[in-house]
């Protein structure tokens, strides 16, 4: 037994001697080839032979096959007469130097033939050649391949290091690596006819060969470089090199193309061999040195290799099989055999089933369900029946739609050792789902042995994950926050494992989904183990779903353990730590991706993940922002992310490149571990918004705990700036400022049925155990063990939570108003149902499209109330989701949010809209906001309304005209818009003038809003008026109980004393919505939203995030958006002056 204890070191990671095709062909600059180096070869001066031998000598096959049979016979015949060896010596050099002329002569007569054949027009088919193309590559080529194995050994080497070779192999590496100067060409293509408008297939025929270096000299060799890849090994002390060179391939490829709308305009690539290729390459045992061993010499080794290219390939990539690559997904970040959707199938009924078991065998049908050789779930069995009725609803997560769904009916044998019986299969081509999503009713025949054995009676429904859309620019069009979709779980890794004194531990992984087991890694003997095993499962429930990770050591002992929802997973990885902390020390890194799926009829659809706080956003401005427009400015709007999700958005300003918004959104937080973006985009009318620049910001930084645990409240009174990040660069900056304020930890009504539910299960477990162990005395068996019986543990039900009922929860006047949308019934089919509260101007929350008369669809949307006793919720239908408050609408009812929290917290509560055209059933939760203090000024209903000014005079203005007078007047301006509110008369030929003229304006942020004082002397003629002075009144001070005096300094041009305005400033608070129907003439202060990126509706099982109300900057700002969901382009029509 061997005395070694530890295991041997990692291999380390070995640079590579040689990438790219100047590395591996010793390439410098005094080898570039000229015109004359490109004509001169090895055959361009002719040997002795060549020169005197009559052509009828050498040249032909059958004369490299008879020097080689002369030069055999010579040899026997010298040993024969046992001559010395320096006859042999000289027979070796002429046939040799006979060979060599006859075969150069032959390959040139050989490439002669072939620029004959090139030199005529081939017969016309149907192809085309891309010679553009291929010349094109030719010389890019050159400047591309090594940049690409300089990334292919990049890659390679650790992963070569990192790989289970056997432990006597010190290191193993790619040493060099080349793909040659000559690129890969398409020879020909051809598009078909007959496809449908959004699919384009094209056959491509495609080769790649190694250039011809039979006769180049030295110099050629250098610039013409084949195909090379050395992977060496270390073995006892020598590194043993196998060499793969001189590769050529050539293939007839089937492209197919299925396009849309949105960019990159291909959704799916699908691709498919329509013959077996032909290949070939050089492999060499000990590289290329002189002892160097031809693998393929070995006899059957190439047709082996042949074959099993057909076996393993041929059920992915021959026809009319395909492989399929969605772009849309990649492009969106999701990983490569990820999900594509959800497959819904209906096992309804078989027919006719034929018994091929065993006299007296009765048949217990059932359906598995997969692909190929996979199978991903099966109905259950029915008992004695050739024409059992299921009537089953399975699940699955596809990948592609080019692989046919394979449904395999089989007879259960029940515990039995033999297996299951197949009695015959359905394979069914899922490629129709692409245009017709739902096939209710399909009759298929099960086959078996090419012959049917009875029927199948099924229905498919296909429901797309939705993504994310790129734009081309980089602007991103955000999925709906759904609470159902697929979930992808991957265990990648883990570190800082502790064995027993310091020894490695021997561990892998199981992960549970709801108790259920998911996956299972393989055993890794490492303190720091690399399992990258994923699985993908669909949730029905995103909001309730926990994942609990074991892990246990090779003797199947728990090692350690760690739990978590599925939302901290998400968010976790949403902000790059998926790091988690194990109880027993180490860390685990668990990788989850999230893709929504509208699942129709998912119990957990409504669903709702309470939040730990809310987020206070104030965009104040932006500096600088990249002018895109070729004529005038842009129209910049800023939209706020949470995890990729678009909570809000801000007005559009017009033709502005440093716009001032001063608006204040909120949005609920259900995690630290969540990200925030704010990217700033540019309205374009007939064509999608581009993106100004984003950025990201880490929340983790901002949500605190006390010592108890619980979240604390972080309101900032700094000034945040950042950059805005783009694909051209970084230009422009945005201005902000952050705060988040807690919720108290509350119970929701399903936690609490929850808890009772838990309770419950465990009373009647108790009981169980009770009974059987009474039931165990009383029998008199006093040897045998009882189970233990535990009792309630009350702190397995207790919660930091609060379990109030509404009068408790309604002491608290701000908070997160959830509402949950039990059914819609109207007569207006087709409509949207609208969610606006306070003074939003655009909906807080839009319903799926309501398709029926009675529409029961679970559907929950929040926003955050800062004043509930001053609130109001409006609900209406509409013809479109995005319409804004100001738009018609077909039916509507206000009611004080307060009453409408009264009347749905208990019970589900009916709102009647008006002309009784709709009802909508609906229940609400209240989650109160905790504020340290009282809600911000910005955020009181007391800080929107009408300013009421009364000019009243001015002293000491500066003289503007010759006569030591001026002709005053006053422009007054709402913040930085270009256009004045007001513009008082001129007073003549004095510089102390009294107008007392009064005027109001409209805002909805009284608090940061000023007004720009500007006082100009009044000229004759087409001049420009001259401007005396400027000053600014602030109006945070202003408030609603009295006038108040203001004295507004002046300052001309060069910053000097220009005389003082007087004022008398009021305020009269009330609800401004400053917002228009987008028929209104675009004009005016009000930004117009584009219609190219989506905001705020809602779809089935949508998750509502609430956003506070905006605040502005009078006309030209507006209020800020609540909710989630579908997003669907949102424009704001600007108002006539």
């Amino acid at each position: 037994m061997t005395s070694v204890k530890t295991k041997p070191p990692p291999r380390q990671s070995i640079e590579p001697t040689f990438r790219g095709w100047k590395e591996a062909g010793l390439f410098e600059q005094a080898d570039l080839l000229t015109e004359d180096d490109e004509a001169v070869d090895l055959l361009s001066r002719g040997s002795f032979f060549d020169t005197y031998l009559p052509p009828m000598a050498y040249g032909h096959w059958y004369h490299n096959a008879a020097y080689l049979g002369i030069a055999g016979l010579l040899s026997w015949i010298i040993g024969w007469f046992r001559f010395s060896m320096g006859p042999l010596f000289f027979v070796m050099v002429a046939c040799s130097i006979l060979y060599r002329s006859s075969v150069r002569t032959c390959r040139q007569r050989l490439r002669d033939q072939a620029q004959r054949e090139f030199s005529i027009k081939s017969i016309e088919n149907d192809y085309e050649t891309v010679d553009w193309l291929n010349v094109i590559m030719t010389k890019f080529w050159y400047y591309l391949e090594p940049s690409i194995a300089q990334i292919v050994s990049d890659q390679v080497n650790p992963i070569l290091a990192a790989s289970p070779a056997p432990a006597f192999i010190k290191a193993l590496w790619l040493d060099t690596f080349t793909v040659g100067t000559k690129p890969p060409r398409i020879d020909m293509v051809k598009t078909l006819d007959g496809t449908a408008d959004d699919v384009v297939v094209m056959d491509w025929g495609c080769s790649f060969t190694p250039n011809d270096l039979s006769d180049s000299n030295n110099k050629q060799r250098r610039s013409k470089v084949d195909q090379k890849v050395i992977v060496k090994a270390n073995l006892f002390g020598f590194s043993i090199p196998v060499m793969v060179s001189s590769v050529s391939f050539k293939c007839l490829l089937r492209v197919r193309m299925r396009m849309m709308a949105a960019f990159p305009h291909v959704e799916t690539v699908s691709v498919c061999l329509m013959e077996p290729p032909l290949y070939d390459f050089t492999c060499r045992l000990l590289g290329d040195s002189v002892f160097n061993w031809e693998v393929l010499a070995f006899p059957g080794l190439y047709p082996l290799i042949n074959e099993m290219v057909k076996k393993y390939l041929g059920p992915l990539l021959f026809a009319p099989l395909s492989f399929q690559l969605n772009i849309q997904q990649i492009m969106a970040g999701a990983p490569f055999n990820s999900s594509i959707g959800v497959l819904v199938i209906k096992i309804k009924l078989a027919k006719n089933l034929k018994n091929y078991g065993r006299i007296g065998n009765t048949v217990d049908p059932y359906c598995t369900i997969g692909f190929f050789k996979e199978v991903l779930t099966k109905t259950k069995y029915i008992s004695s029946s050739t024409n059992p009725v299921w009537n089953q609803t399975l699940q699955i997560p596809i990948s592609t739609l080019s692989e046919p769904l394979s449904i395999s009916v089989l007879d259960y044998n029940g515990n039995q050792l033999r297996k299951d019986h197949d009695i015959g299969s359905v394979q069914y081509d899922l490629d129709i789902l692409t245009g017709t999503p739902e096939i209710k009713d399909i009759h298929a025949p099960i086959i078996r042995n090419n012959k049917p054995v009875g029927e199948l009676q099924f229905g498919l429904h296909f429901m797309p994950t939705l993504i994310a859309q790129r734009q081309a620019d980089g602007a991103i069009i955000p999925p709906p926050d759904l609470n159902t979709g697929v979930a992808r779980i991957e265990v990648t890794s883990a570190r800082n494992l502790k064995g027993a004194e310091g020894s490695k531990v021997e561990t892998y992984a199981e992960v549970f989904l709801d108790g259920k087991l998911l996956l299972t890694t393989a055993v890794v003997n490492n303190n720091n183990p690399a399992w990258g095993k994923a699985k993908e499962s669909i949730i029905s429930n995103r909001a309730k779903t926990k994942v609990k990770v074991v892990l246990r050591t090779k003797d199947k002992k728990i090692y350690s353990s760690f739990t978590s929802t599925l939302n901290n997973l998400i968010d976790a990885c949403q902000v790059d730590d998926p790091w988690f902390q194990l109880a027993k020390g180490g860390e685990i890194q668990i990788n989850t991706f999230w893709k929504p799926v509208e699942l129709e009829g998912a119990s957990g659809a409504g669903d709702y993940t309470p939040p730990i706080g809310v987020m206070r956003i104030l965009v104040e401005s932006a500096e600088d922002l990249p002018n895109l427009e070729t004529i005038g400015k842009i129209d910049p709007y800023v939209r706020i992310f949470i995890n990729g999700i678009e909570r809000s958005r801000t007005v559009s300003l017009e033709s502005t490149l440093n716009p001032t918004w001063n608006e204040v959104h909120y949005c609920s937080i259900s995690s630290a571990n969540q990200k925030l973006t704010l990217e700033a985009m540019d309205v374009e009318r007939h064509s999608p918004d581009r993106t100004l620049g984003k950025f990201d910001v880490n929340l983790r930084d901002l949500i605190n705990k006390d010592e108890k645990g619980n979240y604390i409240e972080n309101a900032e009174n700094i000034k945040r700036t950042s950059k805005l990040m783009r694909k051209k660069g970084t230009k422009g900056s945005l201005t902000y400022s952050l705060s988040f304020y807690p919720t108290l930890p509350v119970m929701t009504r399903d936690e609490i049925k929850d808890e009772e539910e838990e309770r419950k299960k465990a009373a009647e477990k108790k009981e169980k155990e009770l009974k059987k162990r009474e039931k165990q005395q009383n029998a008199g068996n006093s040897k045998a063990k009882s189970p233990e019986v535990e009792d309630d543990d009350e702190d397995v039900f207790q919660t930091n939570k609060l379990k109030l009922n509404l009068d408790e929860l309604l002491e608290y006047k701000s908070g997160v108003l959830v509402f949950e949308i039990l059914e819609i019934r109207t007569n207006k089919t087709g409509s949207y149902l609208q969610a606006f509260f306070d003074n939003h101007g655009l909906c807080d929350f839009a319903s799926p499209k309501l398709r029926n008369n009675k529409n029961s669809t679970k559907c929950t949307g929040d926003v955050i109330i800062k004043e509930l006793e001053w609130s109001e919720a409006c609900f209406r239908v509409a013809k479109k989701a995005d319409y804004n408050r100001m738009e018609k609408s077909y039916s509507e009812v206000k009611i004080p949010t307060l009453q409408l929290l009264k009347n749905g917290f208990d019970k589900p509560y009916t709102i009647e809209l008006s002309g009784g055209q709709a009802q909508v059933l609906l229940q609400t939760l209240w989650i109160p906001v905790i504020y340290a203090s009282e809600i911000p000024p910005q955020d009181s209903h007391k800080n929107s309304g009408d300013v009421k000014l009364q000019v009243l005079s001015a002293e000491n203005l500066p003289a503007g005209d010759r006569n030591g007078k001026s002709d005053p007047y006053i422009k007054l301006y709402l913040n930085t818009n270009k256009e004045s509110f007001f513009k008082s008369k001129t007073i003549k030929k004095t510089l102390n003038p009294t107008w007392n003229e009064k005027c109001d304006v409209e805002t909805v942020n009284k608090y940061d809003s000023t007004i720009r004082v500007e006082c100009y002397d009044w000229d004759v003629g087409p001049e420009k008026d001259d401007f005396l002075g400027g000053g600014t009144i602030s109006l945070t001070n202003v408030n609603s109980e009295e006038e108040i005096e203001i004295d507004v300094p002046l300052k001309d041009e060069q910053d000097q004393d220009a005389g003082v305005v007087h004022f008398k400033v009021g305020f009269e608070p009330k609800f401004v919505l400053n917002v228009a129907a987008r028929t209104s003439t675009h004009g005016g202060a009000l930004g117009l939203v584009g219609s190219g990126v989506e905001l705020g509706v809602g779809t089935v099982g949508f998750v509502g995030k609430g956003v506070g109300k905006g605040v502005g900057k009078g006309l030209g700002l507006g209020v800020g958006t609540v909710g989630k969901g579908l997003k669907k382009g949102l424009s704001i029509g600007k108002k006539d002056r």
